[in-house]
């Protein structure tokens, strides 16, 4: 190249960037992402550009760089435009060098640090997990979310390389969530207003079992909080309208409904809703705050409850219609001056409902193919609460935070669009590095066994079958992508090198939906905060498990087999059968089972 036409194309750069500087929307939300080759994208590291980069040579990596428009040529650039450039330079050096700096894994912290040390070492942790930039999650918030052909409870497109059915409920879904907002609200009109059970001994037991099953999983306010609350909503036997009653009331329904245990055989004769006496008595204590108080923090506290008793009940459309509405008032919270004129507790309790919100948004987006909202917008500005006394559920909160993250990028990245298969070997296994990578760093309070140990602990179960769920759903295109190359390619005309690394992720896929399934047990036993996800997961992990089948081309996969993970998962799945999206998905799976000549006689005598 010539000394001159090397001189223009520099110039042509600097002109481009200072383009880009003097209009950030140009290539917004992309930008950063251009200038860096695809493995520096996903692991959010600097890319020095190069082509291969420094660290894909030094980690034998294939660098791939996305195809960028071709700028508009100009032919000199002036003195300014390097003095802007150099500029602009330092300061994106300066704005890397601050976040590309290793997070200090606490997992080294000496046994001689006080409980809070040790916590607040591991909030620094997560804090540093959550707020790395993620470049290229614009694609879910601009579009709408990949269509995937990966099965769920309402919705499966078969590729057509695949002898197995579609099938599309979403609309049968929506009216069944309809029809069940109204009969909710029926019964609880025919409760009436009178005052649920407020003895002492009922108290008691309530609070114990709010802390346990909520407070636990979801540090939403102190232990300190919730016993003052009740005890100043005990002064006017729960009957005046402030919040501390409606808190008090709501987080009793959560109890009561976190504690039920019936078999199948109660839930379909009950008359309503364990807790269901106490949520109507919180719901009207709620409403006559609103929309007055909406933004107060004990009334986002009482709205958060609400919602988490609906997610108890497996109702997820009108638990995401409400976290919207508590999600968009945090939102104008922090765009507002209110937020830095709080005192500092309150802004910690602010965090709280924050994050909890935020962890619940995620959850219902995942299972209801919800577009974002802009929480998202606020995690690097929101830091994580901070304790001294709650350690335990701490640790579970913010491995919980870092997870429900990864799990949405890995939505956003994962999967089918316009239906064509994403099929990027290197992005996936980037996404299983930093999957593995949470789970190295797990607080030991948390910290679990990836297998199907049972490990009477729900907390512990949840995160499991999340970290679970992730490989599945990440390895899942190669599933497709395996199946696709031997129908249209045939195994003698593809490379063997690919089919076999192909192969291997299959059967890695296939036995992370193994091991979900067995996993199912554990989490369908009873409501909890990660019930509805638990149901969800297990159906798709499930349908996962009946695709793959007997299919010829996978007759070395020893699991492809055996139907025994499916009718175990389909049997801890006939316990939520009372809820019609489940009843739907297991009479699909009966007539899948049935043509599988699956034998269903035994399943029904352990129902």
């Amino acid at each position: 190249m010539s000394e001159g036409a090397s001189k223009s194309t520099g110039a042509e750069e600097q002109v481009e960037e200072l383009e880009d500087a003097l209009n950030p929307i140009r290539n917004y939300p992309r930008k950063r992402v251009a200038v860096a080759c695809e493995v520096c994208r996903v692991r959010k590291t600097r890319c020095d550009t190069k082509r291969p980069c420094g660290f894909c040579t030094s980690s034998g990596l294939q660098c791939v760089y996305r195809p960028l428009n071709q700028p508009e040529k100009y032919t000199s650039a002036s003195e300014i435009l390097n003095r802007i450039e150099e500029r602009l330079v330092r300061l994106e050096d300066s704005i890397n060098s601050s976040r590309s700096e290793p997070a200090s894994t606490p997992a080294s912290i000496d046994d001689s640090r006080s409980a809070k040390s040790k916590i607040e070492g591991w909030r620094s942790y997560y804090q540093d997990l959550i707020t790395s930039p993620n470049y290229d999650n614009s694609f879910r918030q601009t579009t709408g979310e990949a269509y995937t052909a990966r099965p769920s409870l309402v919705s499966f497109t078969c590729p057509y390389y695949i002898h197995f059915d579609s099938w599309d409920d979403t609309s049968r879904f929506y009216d069944d969530e309809f029809r069940a907002e109204k009969d909710l609200y029926q019964i609880m009109d025919a409760i009436g207003d009178r005052v649920p059970p407020t003895d002492t001994r009922t108290i008691w037991r309530l609070q114990k079992a709010t802390i346990k099953n909520f407070l636990q999983w979801m540090p939403l306010l102190s232990v300190e909080d919730l016993v003052n609350h009740v005890q100043i909503a005990q002064t006017s036997n729960f009957e005046l309208q402030n919040s501390s009653a409606a808190l008090s009331m709501l987080s009793f329904a959560f109890a009561e409904i976190s504690e039920d245990r019936a078999s199948q055989l109660d839930i379909q004769h009950q008359v309503f809703l364990p807790g269901l006496q106490y949520f109507r008595h919180g719901s009207k204590l709620l409403q006559e705050l609103m929309p007055r108080e909406r933004r107060e923090i004990e009334v986002l506290q009482c709205r958060v409850l609400y919602v988490s008793y609906l997610q108890c009940a497996a109702l997820p459309l009108m638990a995401w219609d409400t976290i919207m509405e508590v999600g968009r008032d945090c939102m104008n919270i922090l765009s507002s001056g209110h937020y830095h004129t709080m005192s500092t507790a309150r802004r910690e309790s602010f965090h709280r409902v924050f994050w909890t919100s935020s962890i619940i948004m995620h959850e219902l987006e995942s299972i209801l193919k919800m577009s974002p909202t802009g929480m998202r917008q606020f995690h690097e500005v929101v830091p994580l609460p901070q304790t001294t006394t709650e350690v335990e559920g701490f640790y579970h909160f913010f491995a919980q935070i870092s997870l429900r993250k990864l799990l949405t990028e890995i939505l956003d990245l994962v999967g089918y669009r316009v239906g064509q298969v994403i099929y990027a070997p290197i992005v996936a296994t980037e996404l299983r590095k930093q999957a593995q990578d949470w789970y190295s760093h797990l607080p030991p309070p948390v910290q679990f066994p990836i297998n199907a140990t049972p490990l009477f602990d729900l907390r512990k179960s949840y995160l499991r079958v999340q970290f679970v769920a992730i490989h599945a759903v990440v390895l899942w295109p190669s599933v497709l992508q395996f199946l696709e190359s031997l129908v249209n390619q045939g195994p003698e005309k593809g490379s063997t090198e690919r089919l076999d690394s192909l192969q291997q992720e299959t059967r890695d896929c296939i036995e992370f939906c193994v091991l979900n399934c067995e996993l199912a047990e554990e989490l369908l036993m009873q409501r909890h905060f990660g019930l509805q996800l638990a149901i969800w997961s297990t159906y798709a992990t499930m349908s996962m498990l009946m695709v793959t089948y007997r299919v010829p081309s996978l007759a070395s996969i020893s699991e492809t087999r055996t139907d025994m993970y499916i009718r175990k998962a389909f049997t801890s799945l006939s316990s939520w059968e009372h809820l019609p999206v489940v009843h739907r998905g297991l009479e699909r799976t009966r007539r899948h089972m049935d043509r599988a000549q699956i034998p269903l006689d035994d399943l029904i005598m352990q129902q």
